[in-house]
């Protein structure tokens, strides 16, 4: 009995350690992507007039950063950075189109 429990731990401790590599290996990327993606948010909105398109694709942002921040509490990782990533994107979008608008004047 106490050879099956000693299995049973390690098998468990096995698994945790899994666990935090894999959580390790991608946070260092998914918190730097979170924090671009609030700064640049945080900037568009501060922006007095928006470029055709520029709000949606800052909702559709927003949305996937809110999508990617609940599947990292899920402990559904590498779904949460690809979420993060999608709202980086979207960023990127708007960016675009506000930049595009400031180059045409």
């Amino acid at each position: 009995m106490h050879v099956f429990l000693a299995l049973v731990f390690s098998a468990l401790l096995v698994y945790l350690l899994v666990q935090f590599g894999r959580q390790e290996e991608i946070q260092d990327e998914y918190e730097d992507a979170i924090l671009d993606i609030e700064a640049r948010l945080d900037w568009a909105r501060t922006r007095s007039r928006f470029p055709f398109g520029m709000e949606a694709q800052m909702e559709i942002s927003s949305t996937l950063l809110g999508r990617a921040k609940n599947l990292w509490n899920q402990n559904r990782w590498r779904q949460a950075y690809q979420a993060a990533l999608q709202s980086r994107d979207a960023m990127d979008r708007a960016q675009r189109l506000y930049s595009s608008v400031i180059t045409l004047r």
